[in-house]
């Protein structure tokens, strides 16, 4: 069998959507061992409040409950959640149960377990707590800053300056299955099986480890089946520490599950971003630098989704010449839940600040923003770029033809025609540059079996990426196997040592690459035995699923069984060390604007991309539509809302809007080009946010456009862009006569 690429760059359909879509799945809440227990947790129910008493005693008494405890009372070893960063220890760590005072509306004060679930949540409504309400508050924390060349002293020398205030709302990770979690402690093993509804199985582990004082090996956590995640459901959460201590305080399964309602006021939110932003050019449109403040909140404690302050930074570069940049980047709490990274993980911020800046600036000259940016972007004979910022490199893409291919696409020049004839549509443009990866190393494990089967271990925690089919595509074509043979496992911590969440586009990058040098790695060790028992060079040897024989001597052979006895295994770790893979794209969209209603219809949307070398362009496909959908929900439907004394109002569906088949009539239309990586050894790139980052700047440009072309000298300074904002919009602002 030849070891060319048979499956790299196949369309394949996805091997894991068949379980799935005949109702097969194993999602954590789909556990019912017997003698299960169920937990409900009592919430603050306000958004900031101190003087926390708990008295439980009418929930003990209540039919079917087993216990109910409050902080300090889970025999935890540690009662606060794990440091995200240890180096730099937080004033204010989460606890696991609020003690003392609690700090936003989801804050737990109180868990109840009970016989069945309707009798877990029926007790917790007996649970009484007491509360001082405090004022809301929002306390700023030491911001960063971000700078390439002179900054602030560049932007003052340029002759034309822009200043904008722009906002991006909070948004929610509002995946389809809720948070849940099955703990189970096995007494006569001293140890924990936990499954639940993570990113990352080493990561839950290492909690809870930490939490409850055990050992590594005292911990499987697993993760099989997840209804999505977005990254809001990567990490840990108090609910499965909660669970994992209850079950081995009463030693029986224990069982956790949020409502909707719950789900929402808990997890993980993000963007929730202010921008005070001033580009900076000479009087042809030159770019001279960008400065300005982001400031955006974290929520009630530091999560593992507060150090988003590097990809809004550095996404504010896009794809352009930035001879200056002077950036602070300043986060600030407030009494909501901790920020998660959630799909973008702040690229989506710095993108939208620089993309509709280079609109404004396109505006004050008087110049098409398009032509604006076919003046700035960085040429292909540039590459690899320095940026000047953090030592961050671009490897490679040609900027300006996923421009022209994107907007003779889109029909730009048709879309002024119409214009000019009175037509209410608009054509905005945001080009975008996304780091992929996140730099960690990624170990992957692979073992050849003497039935020919070869099964594949990883630690990256697939809800939804297609990791059984992309690395199964890699390893086939790395051993020279057949596709059918390879099984791949992935979302069991005892899989392989130690892997990070999934998340910043980083599986096809960096799972793929590990795969591909352990399956490389079985291959040779296969020709190794081979050239042992057959006494032959490596060069004459043909290896596959039969087992090994000489080129050209057909007596010549050895079986598999043979080569690999009782198993062989190869294993094998890719680090980038911190170099990541900077996809690039160029978006389109043409909009139609009622002005009657404030109604945005999507006419077409066009997203040229280079996402390095396909590992299968069918699920590639599948990634830009579904991260497309995702960030047209950012840019026109999406917003967590909060009422002046810091209630939340958007907890469920019913009050927070996501797209649905009506807004997605308007299919993307994608063109797909290929530069390779020379960060890595495939060439790979990662896709899976490269659809949502530039699509609010792409929609506001667009929306904007439409609006200055009917003559409303207006900025679209803020997404969500409703048709009530839209509205009011239009009947602020001035208007001008059109000729």
């Amino acid at each position: 069998m030849s070891i060319e690429s048979r499956y790299i760059g196949r369309s394949m359909k996805r091997r894991e959507d068949p379980p799935l879509i005949q109702g097969q799945g194993r999602y954590a809440a789909d556990n019912h061992a017997p003698g299960t227990v169920h937990l409900a947790v009592r919430r603050a129910g306000v958004p900031r409040g101190d003087g926390l008493k708990v008295e439980f005693s009418a929930a003990l008494a209540m039919p079917g409950v087993v216990g109910a405890w409050a902080m300090g009372q889970l025999g935890l070893a540690d009662d606060y959640m794990p440091d995200p960063n240890p180096q730099q220890p937080l004033p204010i760590r989460r606890p696991v149960l609020a003690t003392g005072e609690v700090r936003f509306e989801g804050d737990a004060v109180a868990v109840v377990a009970a016989e069945s679930d309707y009798q877990a949540h029926d007790a917790v409504d007996a649970i009484e707590v007491e509360l001082n309400p405090i004022s809301q508050t929002e306390s700023s924390l030491p911001g960063q800053s971000f700078r390439i060349g002179d900054g602030a002293a560049a932007i003052e020398r340029a002759p034309i300056k822009v200043r904008q205030h722009l906002s991006m709302a909070r948004i929610e990770g509002a995946a389809m299955e809720p948070r849940a979690a099955f703990a189970d402690w096995k007494d006569d093993e001293q140890r924990l099986y936990i499954r639940a509804t993570v990113g990352g199985v080493h990561v839950l582990r290492d909690t809870l480890c930490r939490c409850l004082g055990l050992e590594r090996s005292q911990v499987i956590a697993l993760a099989e089946d997840v209804g999505g995640s977005f990254g809001a459901k990567n990490h840990p959460y108090p609910e499965y520490i909660m669970a994992a201590a209850i079950s081995r305080l009463l030693k029986r399964p224990v069982r956790w599950v949020a409502s909707r309602s719950e789900d929402g006021h808990t997890t993980g939110q993000a963007h929730g971003a202010d921008l005070d932003l001033e580009i900076a050019s000479d009087e042809a449109g030159r770019l001279a630098g960008l400065r300005g403040k982001l400031a955006w909140t974290i929520g009630a404690y530091v999560g593992r989704g507060g150090f988003q302050d590097g990809s809004m930074a550095s996404h504010a570069m896009s794809a352009y010449r930035m001879p200056a940049l002077d950036l602070e980047v300043a986060p600030r709490h407030s009494d909501t839940p901790p920020t998660a990274f959630i799909r973008g993980g702040g690229r989506p911020v710095g993108n939208f600040g620089i993309e509709r800046m280079i609109d404004r600036l396109a505006r004050r000259l008087g110049m098409d923003p398009i032509e604006l940016r076919r003046r700035n972007l960085i040429q292909p004979a540039e590459m690899p770029y320095a940026t000047g910022l953090n030592e961050i490199v671009y490897d490679g893409g040609d900027y300006p033809r996923l421009l022209e291919l994107a907007i003779e696409r889109a029909g730009a020049n048709s879309i002024r025609e119409r214009q000019r004839s009175a037509e209410p549509v608009g054509i905005g443009v945001a080009m975008c540059v996304e780091s992929t990866g996140i730099g960690m190393p990624e170990p992957s494990r692979v073992a050849v079996r003497a039935d020919g089967t070869v099964l594949v271990f990883v630690g990256s925690t697939p809800q939804g990426q297609g990791h059984e089919t992309f690395v199964a595509q890699v390893v086939a074509d790395r051993l020279g196997w057949p596709i059918e043979k390879i099984e791949v496992h992935a979302g069991d911590s005892r899989d392989v040592a130690f892997s990070f969440v999934t998340a910043g586009s980083r599986s096809a990058l960096e799972v793929g690459n590990s795969a591909s040098m352990s399956a490389v790695s079985a291959r040779r060790m296969l020709l190794d035995r081979a050239t042992e028992k057959l006494e032959a060079a490596s060069d004459d040897i043909v290896v596959g699923v039969d087992g090994a024989g000489v080129r050209g001597v057909p007596e010549r052979r050895v079986s598999l069984q043979e080569l690999v006895a009782d198993g062989l295994e190869a294993s094998a770790v890719w680090d980038s060390k911190g170099k990541n893979a900077w996809a690039s794209s160029c978006h389109v969209a043409v909009v139609r604007i009622d002005a009657e209603t404030g109604g945005v219809d999507i006419e077409r949307y066009v997203i040229a991309h280079d996402s390095g070398r396909p590992i299968n362009p069918m699920t590639l496909e599948g990634q830009l539509h579904g991260g497309y959908a995702h960030g047209l929900g950012y840019a026109l439907f999406e917003e967590a809302l909060y009422s002046p004394d810091g209630n939340f109002q958007s907890p469920s569906f019913l009050d927070y809007t996501i797209v649905s088949a009506p807004e997605l009539r308007a299919e993307p239309e994608l063109i797909h080009t290929e530069t390779p990586s020379s960060h890595n050894p495939e060439g790979f790139r990662g896709a899976g946010e490269a659809g949502t980052i530039a699509v609010p700047a792409a929609i506001a440009n667009a929306i904007e456009d439409a609006l200055y072309a009917m003559g409303y000298e207006v900025a679209v300074d803020s997404v969500p862009v409703t048709p009530m904002k839209l509205w009011n919009l239009m009947r602020s602002g001035s208007r001008r006569e059109i000729s």
